[in-house]
């Protein structure tokens, strides 16, 4: 499994930029340099996103949908809030489909293409940081697809896990808190959301996302730096 945002991270991710990507979709990412790491990170336009899977497993499970709102100077613009689904021929875990509630059928008549779906993402991911509620699974997979389509390892783009930084947060606890998106919106006094649903929980984690910086930083500058220090392994 990776390892983000150790010691050196930041390093590697600069020097992904020396590589020669001919891939139109793809170039952006080369070519836009990183946040500074004393930048405030509200200043950068933001990408929430969230996956609902077949199951953990990058290699062998598949995306069934995948919802994403932008943030953009501490607001959430709902105008940006995207869902789709993906067309899927195969098995649905039955488990799995308990959870998310989406069925072949189902995506099989209103889902697009893997391809559509991820160029999409892809398109909107350009030029912006990514967040994710335990962003291991979004992660893995579009790593994934980008190794299968492009023989792109990795992307230059800074990843920041809400899940992560409220662990860091509760760390002196003796209880073991839970560290469910819902319990954890719960914690900081946000409402009640439907959950297994990529957009809804996209847009639940923005606002968890927003909520953090706050409880971290009020109105002191949020350093790209000190989030990443917090949103690591």
């Amino acid at each position: 499994m990776w390892h983000w945002f150790k010691q050196d991270e930041y390093q590697k991710l600069e020097s992904l930029h020396s590589q020669t990507v001919t891939e139109s979709l793809l170039q952006p990412f080369f070519s836009m340099p990183l946040p500074e790491r004393d930048e405030d990170i509200r200043c950068r336009d933001t990408l929430v996103l969230d996956f609902e899977t077949s199951g953990f497993d990058s290699q062998t499970d598949q995306v069934l949908s995948m919802g994403w709102v932008t943030i953009t100077h501490g607001q959430i613009q709902l105008k940006t809030a995207r869902h789709i689904l993906i067309a899927n021929h195969h098995k649905v875990n039955p488990e799995a489909a308990k959870v998310h509630h989406l069925l072949p059928e189902k995506l099989n008549k209103q889902g697009v293409s893997l391809v559509e779906a991820f160029s999409e993402l892809l398109l909107s991911m350009q030029g912006k940081v990514l967040v994710a509620h335990g962003c291991v699974i979004e992660k893995s997979f579009i790593q994934a697809y980008l190794l299968r389509h492009y023989g792109i390892e990795q992307l230059p783009i800074l990843w920041i896990d809400t899940l992560k930084i409220e662990q860091k947060r509760q760390a002196l606890r003796k209880d073991r808190p839970d560290f469910r998106l819902a319990a954890v919106r719960k914690r900081y006094g946000l409402p009640e959301y439907m959950a297994h649903h990529a957009l809804v929980d996209a847009v639940a984690t923005a606002e968890l996302y927003l909520a953090q910086l706050h409880g971290l930083f009020a109105q002191e500058k949020a350093t790209v730096h000190s989030l990443l220090t917090f949103s690591q392994r």
